[in-house]
């Protein structure tokens, strides 16, 4: 009997409390379902969340883990998050 890996995604559990802004966007293609697949396994580890709250969330993650964002931010004055 094959044993299951257990997964640990990059993305930690989210805090559906923040304070959101609205962004649209229309994925096609690998990255649908990419995103679609994400969702799934996401759920599976921490419980269901919509895909526009998930899809934030990835992106913010992204950016703070680009480190050469984050050299260039500082380059410029820093962090100008309000």
């Amino acid at each position: 009997m094959a044993r299951e890996a257990k997964t640990s995604l990059a993305l930690p559990k989210i805090d559906t409390e923040e304070k959101a802004v609205d962004l649209r966007l229309k994925l096609k293609g690998k990255a649908a379902v990419d995103l679609a697949e994400y969702q799934a396994a996401y759920a599976e580890e921490n419980g269901a969340i919509e895909l526009d709250i998930l899809a934030a969330h990835i992106l913010a993650t992204f950016i703070e883990g680009d480190k050469g964002f984050q050299t260039w931010r500082r380059a410029r004055g820093g962090d100008r998050r309000s």
